[in-house]
């Protein structure tokens, strides 16, 4: 991903418009965010990094190359693909509606049927994943509930999970408040955050106001807006939404947060700057430019940090290990299934294990093997 932005960023002279170049800007940013969690086995990083490739490329094809339509639908499919790998990405399929809409009006049915199996054969194996694992077809929600299996993870267990999820990114910790409401919980979430974190959702919003003030000037100036960029803040705004209503830890949305704020700086850096519009749009882009840069000097601090104390164990060279704990283990049907006595942590050397003692004392295994697979008690 540093390779692809560095590659476009070598042409940044010669574009008119640097959205797109904001954007890579926007992927080296997260690279240097997470270049010392590069050896965790979290979902976060590949969901994200697939979110901003598709919201640069997207940028990309409209200012810098012909805005293909094949390229729009391509896209889309991989959309569907950064929704399977993470469901805090799911509302990027909206990208699909430009194209369809494009390809619907022309009567191009061939090229929709084409395109509409590419997003069927990306989302199948997701959804079969989910079938073997869980005995859902979208875990953990609870809305589809067709099969019945032995190993199918029950009810219960699938809606505390969802309320955990939800619970833990609004820094609640409690399962028994996941109704409070957003005025209730939104105060205990904002003070969880450190100073630089706060620094950066202030930028955020100010790269809302900037991109406002832009459209607003554009209106004002008779220019048309474009769809395929109306359909990306649309995606992009709707996966905000349901980050910040279903889990809201930063690293859940950080791509679709850095975008707001490298595309308006992107829209900024493309327009005349005149008159009271030049002051206003300037003393935002410069806040922004403060908020952020701070934001990426604490990471600078964390890399250096970092090296200074693997010096003799260069980590940033060779991937560290997985942490490990003590374990302790039950006997099921003959088989010793392992656990966690200390911290949260499944340990990579003994298996099959878990993390959580309770989980385990509430399951069992369906036959005399592990190949078997496990289900509820």
């Amino acid at each position: 991903m540093c390779l692809y932005a560095f590659r476009g960023l070598t042409d940044f002279k010669r574009h008119k418009n640097h959205t797109a170049d904001m954007m890579r800007i926007g992927i080296l940013l997260y690279a240097l965010i997470n270049i010392t969690r590069s050896m965790s086995p979290a979902t976060d990083y590949a969901s994200m990094y697939f979110a901003l490739y598709i919201i640069t490329a997207w940028c990309e094809n409209f200012w810098e190359r012909q805005s293909s339509v094949t390229v729009y639908s391509l896209l889309s499919v991989a959309a569907v693909f950064a929704a399977t790998l993470k469901f805090s990405s799911c509302l990027l399929i909206l990208l699909a509606v430009y194209p369809a809409f494009y390809l619907i009006r022309g009567k191009k049915w061939r090229e929709i049927a084409r395109w509409t199996i590419c997003g069927c054969m990306v989302l199948f194996p997701f959804l079969v994943r989910n079938y073997y694992i869980s005995g859902w077809l979208l875990y953990p929600f609870d809305s589809i509930d067709i099969f019945q299996t032995v190993w199918k993870v029950p009810k219960e267990y699938l809606v505390h999970d969802a309320n955990q999820i939800k619970v833990w990114g609004r820094c609640l910790y409690d399962v028994d408040k996941v109704n409070l409401s957003v005025k209730q919980w939104l105060p205990v979430w904002w003070n969880h955050q450190v100073g630089y974190e706060k620094m950066f959702l202030v930028a955020v919003i100010l790269g809302l106001l900037l991109q406002l003030v832009i459209v607003l000037d554009k209106m004002m100036k008779r220019e048309k807006l474009q769809p395929p960029l109306i359909v990306l803040h649309t995606a992009i705004w709707g996966n905000i939404a349901v980050w910040f209503f279903m889990a809201p830890f930063i690293r859940y949305g950080l791509a679709f947060l850095i975008a707001v704020i490298m595309i308006a700086f992107g829209e900024y850096l493309s327009r005349e700057k005149k008159k009271f519009y030049g002051i206003v749009t300037g003393t935002l882009a410069f806040c922004i430019l403060v908020l952020v840069s701070h934001y990426g000097d604490q990471y600078i601090i964390d890399i250096g940090v970092f090296t200074k104390y693997s010096l003799t164990d260069p980590y940033y060279i060779r991937q560290k290990d997985y942490d490990d704990c003590r374990m302790d283990s039950i006997e099921i049907n003959g088989n010793p299934i392992y656990f966690s006595t200390e911290e949260e942590i499944n340990s990579c050397h003994v298996f099959p294990g878990t993390c959580y003692k309770h989980m385990l004392e509430r399951s069992t295994l369906i036959g005399d093997r592990i190949e078997d697979g496990f289900c509820a008690k």
